[in-house]
Parts: structure tokens; sequence; C-alpha cells
């Protein structure tokens, strides 16, 4: 029989697992929302979407032990965050540090 600590540990393993399986679509995500916000960055809601996704995925992440997802996650957030908080039209540097926000993120997820 296995303690409480020991079932909770396993079912940590089994969350990670699926996790990871799950990353390279919801980068896929962040990088389809961002061909969006390129399309028209007039519009906030996707940018806000960005935000919450990016978000997401940097608490989620670390919670889960991806420490580089989840570091990569939460520096993509701040940038959007600021964008949205310096008006709606992003400027060229925004948009360059934005793009390679999302290329760390994509560079950060686990091989396998």
């Amino acid at each position: 029989m296995s303690t409480p600590q020991e079932e909770f540990q396993r079912f940590l393993a089994e969350q990670r697992v699926e996790y990871q399986r799950s990353l390279p679509e919801k980068i896929a995500e962040i990088r389809a929302l961002w061909q969006v916000v390129n399309a028209d960055a007039d519009a906030p809601k996707p940018m806000k979407d960005l935000e919450r996704m990016a978000h997401t995925l940097a608490g989620t992440a670390g919670t889960l032990g991806y420490r580089e997802i989840g570091t990569a996650a939460k520096a993509l957030e701040l940038l959007v965050e600021h964008a949205v908080v310096a008006g709606p039209d992003l400027t060229l540097t925004q948009r360059s540090e934005i793009a390679r926000a999302i290329e760390t993120l994509q560079g950060a997820l686990p091989a396998g």
C-alpha cells in the first residue's frame, strides 16, 4: 500500500507527462495568435489573449517543474503586458522583442 505522499508524487508525475505532451500545441497556439496580432496590431483582444496565454503557461510550467518554459513564457508575458499598456500601435522594437521571446519559448520545449 502506498502512502498519500507517494500517491501524490505519482499523480504529479502523470500530470507532468501529460503537460509535456500538450506543450507543443500550447506554443503553436501562441504562435498562431501572434500571427493574428501581426496582421492587426490595433485589435486589443488578441494582445490580451496573448498575454493571458503566456501568463497561464508561465504559471503552470513553473508549477510542474518546466522552469525554462516558465521563464520564457513569463518574459513573453511581460513584453506583451508592456506593449498593451504602451498603447495600441506596436513599435518595430516591440514586435521584434515579442517575436524573439516566442522563438525562445519554442526553443525551450523539452526534447522528446
